[in-house]
């Protein structure tokens, strides 16, 4: 099975752009996200027990989706301080031990319009709203990207729309990711 981690900080556009990806590349998309938003108001998004809560089940659901008949699979998440990067390590292992490739896809954006991003009315709901707490979050480095472990590939977003975004990362894919899909 393939494997694809799109990763990023609030409004990169990781949730938009993973569904269209996953569209095209005919993959289930496994939104980590809404998981994420539904146990971090309960527990706080700071607190050690909301990042062993989700670790845990992260790694149980990718567990069981890798031995499912699928081609690939797209997953989404925003780091912070708890993610466990040991365990998606794991999982880009076990996509290659069963001949697939593994992959973190890092989107990222200019500052400025990362902040009209996040600031915008028209945002989903769900998503980080609040500007303030993510430049708390920077300033304190809990959204700073650590070295990734596997392969990876980053594309910047700014000034692109998601479909363009979504050309530029298949044409970066390798080929035996992208199966029949011609451009």
């Amino acid at each position: 099975m393939h494997l694809i981690f799109l990763h990023g900080v609030p409004g990169v556009g990781k949730r938009t752009i993973a569904r269209e990806l996953a569209r095209e590349l005919g993959f289930p998309f496994l939104d980590f996200q809404n998981l994420t938003h539904l146990i971090g108001p309960i527990f706080g998004y700071s607190a050690p027990v909301y990042g062993q809560l989700r670790n845990d089940t992260y790694k149980r659901i990718l567990d069981e989706a890798l031995g499912l008949p699928e081609d690939g699979l797209i997953a989404s998440f925003t780091f912070d301080e708890h993610i466990d990067l040991d365990h998606y390590a794991g999982f880009i292992n076990s996509a290659k031990q069963s001949g697939g490739i593994g992959l973190f896809l890092g989107l990222t954006c200019d500052d400025d319009e990362l902040k009209d991003r996040v600031d915008d009315p028209s945002r989903q709901p769900a998503p980080v709203h609040d500007l303030e707490l993510i430049e708390e979050s920077f300033a304190s480095h809990h959204l700073e990207i650590p070295d990734l472990p596997g392969p990876s590939i980053i594309i910047n977003t700014t000034g692109e729309s998601p479909e363009h975004t979504v050309h530029n990362i298949l044409a970066a894919l390798p080929d035996d990711m992208k199966g029949n899909i011609s451009f």
